[in-house]
């Protein structure tokens, strides 16, 4: 109708390819167009088109076994996304892993998805959680978006964990998303431009949660001040 705008057309291509790349990063070992087609619901004729683009760009590459796998062009834009976060951001993490022998991760949430981007473990012996750089977490009411919601201005709706994480300044897992994890987490405030910084503590065991409160959010307070100087 005149005087609307109209809706931003997303390119089915574009997508594709993006959807294409999250699946290579999800099996290292490399995958065959059958597989891919099928997973991408996709003819392989403009699959092969994609394929090629990605190639040309060294984004994929494909074995000796005519399996696909990501390019070495990706660690480019992997370097090019860790340049916006500080180089001692690892060693924060650790420091903070060893200090509460719990699992110190940072994540990214942009539109309700959560990726980690580091995540450092205890320097002991033991079993611990670990979820690597890129990992993309489940949907549900995990500690690290109860976290982002509690940012929002209090509403009748809101449940019970987003409350609480208000009134503490952290939002507490309890193991309900899923079973053996329980932990902590606390926004980084200021973080980068588009994205919430989330900053967790996990384990496999239930604990005391006021037991790490003080270091998590002095952790917290360390990171946005060493992201805001980069």
């Amino acid at each position: 109708m005149p005087g609307q705008r109209a809706e931003a057309k997303v390119s089915t291509t574009a997508q594709r390819a993006g959807a294409l790349l999250r699946l290579l990063a999800q099996h290292p070992q490399g995958l065959g167009i059958t597989y891919l087609a099928r997973e991408l619901s996709t003819q392989r004729a403009p699959l092969y088109r994609i394929l090629q683009a990605l190639q040309t760009q060294g984004l994929v590459r494909r074995n000796e076994r005519k399996q696909y796998l990501l390019g070495v062009a990706t660690l480019e834009l992997a370097r090019a996304y860790s340049s916006q976060f500080p180089t001692g951001i690892e060693a924060i993490l650790a420091a903070l892993a060893n200090e509460t022998g719990m699992t110190a991760t940072l994540t990214s949430e942009d539109d309700d998805v959560l990726t980690t981007i580091v995540s450092k473990t205890p320097g002991t012996n033991g079993e611990h959680v670990f979820t690597p750089p890129g990992f993309r977490h489940p949907s549900g009411p995990l500690s690290l978006r109860v976290a982002v919601q509690a940012l929002q201005p209090p509403n009748d709706d809101d449940t019970e964990e987003v409350r609480e994480a208000r009134e503490l300044g952290y939002a507490i897992g309890r193991g309900t998303v899923v079973q053996s994890r329980y932990g902590v987490s606390a926004v980084v405030p200021g973080g980068e431009s588009g994205a919430v910084l989330v900053l967790s503590l996990v384990t496999l065991h239930a604990f005391d949660h006021r037991t790490v409160a003080e270091p998590l959010l002095r952790t917290v307070q360390e990171l946005s001040h060493a992201i805001a100087q980069t």
